[in-house]
Formats: C-alpha cells, sequence, structure tokens
C-alpha cells in the first residue's frame, strides 16, 4: 500500500498534506492531534475516498478515546522522513529504499490515484524500479487505500500468495 519513503522535499508532499504534516510537526502538534484527535477525526476519513460509516469511525476511535492513548498518533508525522530529517528515520528510510530497490524477494505494490504519499508519477517511477515485483493499480484513491479497495487488495494477496509456492 502506501509504504513510507524517505520523501527528498516538501515538495514531493501534495500541499494539502504538507500543510497539515507542517501544522502536526510545530508547536501545535499535540493540541492538534492528542487534544483533539485530529488524526482520527479528519485525516483518517480525508484519506480515503468513500464515507466512513458511524461503525466504521467508532471502531477507529475506540483505540483513542483517551488522549493519553494518542501519543503514537502524535509521534508518527514527526518521524516522517521528509527533506532529510529527522536524520535518524532518513537515514533508516534511506536503508531500506534502497534494499527494496535492489532485492530480488518477492514483492506486490499497490498504489492508487492520485495517491497521497506516493503519487502517480511515484508509482510510476517505483514499478519502473522495484525488482521481483507484481504492480496492481487500484484505481481512485489516497493513502488509507484498504477502506476503498479491501477485496481487490484481499484477492490480489492470495493469488500473488499462490505463486510464491
Amino acid at each position: 500500500m502506501e509504504f513510507i519513503w524517505p520523501i527528498p522535499t516538501w515538495l514531493d508532499v501534495n500541499p494539502k498534506g504538507a500543510e497539515a504534516l507542517r501544522a502536526f510537526r510545530s508547536d501545535q502538534g499535540r493540541k492538534l492531534l492528542i487534544d483533539e484527535n485530529r488524526f482520527i477525526e479528519q485525516v483518517l476519513p480525508g484519506g480515503i475516498m468513500r464515507k466512513l460509516t458511524e461503525e466504521e469511525m467508532a471502531a477507529y476511535r475506540e483505540p483513542f478515546l483517551d488522549p493519553t492513548s494518542r501519543e503514537p498518533v502524535y509521534r508518527f508525522p514527526n518521524e516522517l522522513p521528509i527533506a532529510g530529517a529527522p536524520a535518524d528515520v532518513w537515514a533508516m528510510a534511506q536503508a531500506y529504499h534502497s534494499w527494496l530497490l535492489e532485492t530480488e524477494i518477492p514483492k506486490l505494490f499497490f498504489w492508487a490515484e492520485p495517491g497521497s504519499i506516493i503519487s502517480t508519477g511515484r508509482a510510476d517511477w517505483l514499478r519502473a524500479r522495484l525488482k521481483a515485483c507484481r504492480s496492481v493499480p487500484l484505481g481512485p484513491g489516497y493513502h488509507f487505500v484498504q477502506e476503498d479497495h479491501a477485496d481487490i487488495i484481499g484477492r490480489q494477496i492470495s493469488d500473488w500468495l499462490l505463486t510464491l509456492r
């Protein structure tokens, strides 16, 4: 799906996403993500093409009802490797990204249009360079593609696993 890659510059993040990530990484980040629970209430539904049902939203909210449980949701956008920062995460992301491009280990790559972290252009770049990779275009989607394309993803994983035997 939309794996985390070392994003070279802030220009490689769609403008709406960059604005949100900069806010989350600012002095206001704790307020936005822990006090206001914006990741669950805005980022999650904004990263899905369809509208989540109230039952689905309740399930996503459940682990994060208490603000003290939201620390990982605060840490996540602060740890995304963008423009070389944070340096330790950037280095790890560079290393695993290089490994993904070099290895012959079978891979299954789902991508959507327009994507969020993986744009259509980046998906094209990866498809041309990933070895032993089955590329699966899902159609319209942003970041949480499993919410928009669960059946296709499930079938593709099942079919792909059979090819590994």
